[in-house]
């Protein structure tokens, strides 16, 4: 093993160990069956706060998933910025909640 591969190793390493961005879009994905005890009138309600919420923290273009390059998400970190982040767990939220309330069939 050479000093550069030695490098790469280490700096790999390092990237791994700082919340990595892979890590963090996971956790944005939740489970839907939390909110299936949500009344249905409250649960569309709080589903089109959190979307208003999406468009306001990403000046109306909605939320979009980063584009990391498969692979390499659990060593890139969390290169987003404090809005985007906001707007990726709102955006998981209103997924889940969106989720229940087909499921239920709920009028939304």
């Amino acid at each position: 093993m050479t000093i550069r591969h030695l490098q790469v190793i280490i700096l790999t390493a390092l990237l791994a160990g700082c919340g990595n961005i892979q890590g963090q879009l996971d956790n944005e994905k939740i489970s839907s069956l939390r909110y299936d005890s949500v009344d249905c009138a409250a649960l569309v309600a709080q589903r089109n706060q959190a979307m208003a919420e999406v468009s306001r923290l990403s000046n109306g273009a909605g939320y979009q998933d980063p584009n990391v390059i498969v692979g390499l998400g659990p060593f890139l970190p969390d290169y987003r910025t404090n809005n985007q982040k906001q707007a990726g767990a709102l955006q998981g939220q209103v997924d889940s909640m969106t989720r229940s309330i087909d499921r239920r069939k709920c009028a939304g």
